[in-house]
């Protein structure tokens, strides 16, 4: 294995983010797992948020940027009846500790809008994608707990997540796919035929699609490698596997072709989708896990079997990428002890402790996480104000 040196937040301040007016939590520097505690609504998941935000995309909640801020009742315009949202700032700034050394991140807007500013080290940053090279950042939420019986959609964003922590540039290209087909579709369902326009934008979901399913299955190989046996003894082994025309298309055929295959699909599906209809592509593409030992799909397995298997997909990623680039993505985990039995729980902190790579976790019981008693920051969080506790 490269050698792997460990990573973590040192500092993060938040200000007008969610239920926070501002926050300065310092953390050691041996980056040790940082746990935090309180009832339901004190305002753990959004520091979790927080942090998510010094990665690129829309962070762990998937949250319009406008809502991220907090809001007062001075934000508020009332204006011939109606209430009117007055643009509003917030922003995320953070010390962490990377491969490369100590690194400044801040993001935020300061418009009310949705284009985030970001600044590395005090120098504006164009593109989210930039901040993937400083820092990366997985997670699982209590939303995921079902995800396998949830949409195709949601399993997609989980796998690009996996995969963006391993390459930074898919965030580049699911955006430019995701653009190209946002407009080809505005221009079809408007009737507006200009076919150079249609043919430039089918090119260039063609040439993003490929590359984001190539990724997607090249993910899928890595994570399948480390789980031929189990990551832990008390956790499955999944088995991953991909749907999708273009997915399927990579497996027997050069990116070329299928490029060029795919351009040719849209191209014929104009007329369809113009009147409705539907057209398949990586926007449509599953990402299907099984429970080897069980032979069972895992949409028939319990809540708990379901996390579990979550448990060891994201385990596996993070050992594939501790392996082969010798970094390891920050974990944020809300409301982990959920769903787990106390002895798959313990032996999950073990794990995460022995991580390179700092962890944090939620959970409305401090006790649940004893097992990490000396091992770990405990944070009390009430009404959004965190306390330190000596565990």
């Amino acid at each position: 294995m490269v050698g792997v040196s460990k990573t973590g937040v040192k500092q993060i301040r938040l200000t007008n983010f969610r239920s926070y007016d501002a926050m300065n939590l310092v953390l050691d520097d041996a980056l040790e797992p940082v746990i935090l505690t309180g009832h339901n609504g004190a305002g753990k998941t959004n520091v979790l948020e927080a942090v998510s935000f010094l990665t690129a995309g829309k962070g762990l909640r998937g949250a319009r940027l406008a809502d991220v801020a907090k809001r007062t009742g001075d934000d508020l315009l009332v204006a011939d009846g109606d209430v009117i949202k007055l643009p509003a700032r917030w922003s995320v700034s953070a010390k962490v500790q990377t491969i490369n050394g100590e690194v400044q991140i801040g993001t935020g807007t300061v418009d009310g809008s949705e284009r985030r500013q970001i600044r590395i080290d005090g120098n504006p940053v164009s593109k989210q994608a930039t901040l993937g090279e400083v820092f990366r950042c997985l997670w699982l939420t209590p939303a995921q707990d079902r995800l396998f019986c949830g949409d195709p959609a949601s399993r997609r964003r989980f796998l690009d997540r996996l995969v963006q922590a391993f390459d930074p540039a898919h965030a580049t290209r699911t955006s430019e796919y995701n653009a190209a087909f946002k407009q080809w579709s505005h221009l079809l369902r408007e009737g507006r035929y200009d076919t150079a326009w249609l043919s430039a934008l089918e090119k260039q979901m063609a040439l993003s699609g490929v590359a984001i399913a190539a990724s997607r299955l090249d993910i899928a190989e890595r994570i399948s490698g480390y789980l031929q046996e189990p990551i832990a003894g008390l956790f499955p082994c999944p088995d991953v596997s991909l749907t999708g025309i273009v997915e399927q298309a990579l497996q027997n055929k050069p990116a070329v072709l299928v490029e060029q295959e795919f351009a040719d699909i849209l191209a014929r599906s104009r007329k369809n989708y113009a009147d409705g209809g539907s057209v398949s592509g990586p926007h449509t593409a599953d990402f299907k896990v099984n429970h080897r030992q069980k032979n069972m799909d895992a949409s028939l397995c319990s809540t708990g079997e379901q996390k579990a298997l979550l448990i060891s997909i994201i385990l596996a990623q993070m050992k594939a990428q501790m392996n082969e680039q010798g970094l390891c993505p920050i974990l944020l985990m809300d409301e982990v002890a959920a769903h787990l039995d106390v002895k798959r729980r313990n032996e999950l902190f073990d794990i995460l402790h022995a991580l390179p790579a700092q962890v944090w976790m939620t959970g409305t019981d401090v006790a649940s996480f004893s097992h990490l008693t000396g091992r770990a920051q405990f944070f009390d969080v009430e009404e959004s104000i965190l306390s330190k506790l000596v565990a």
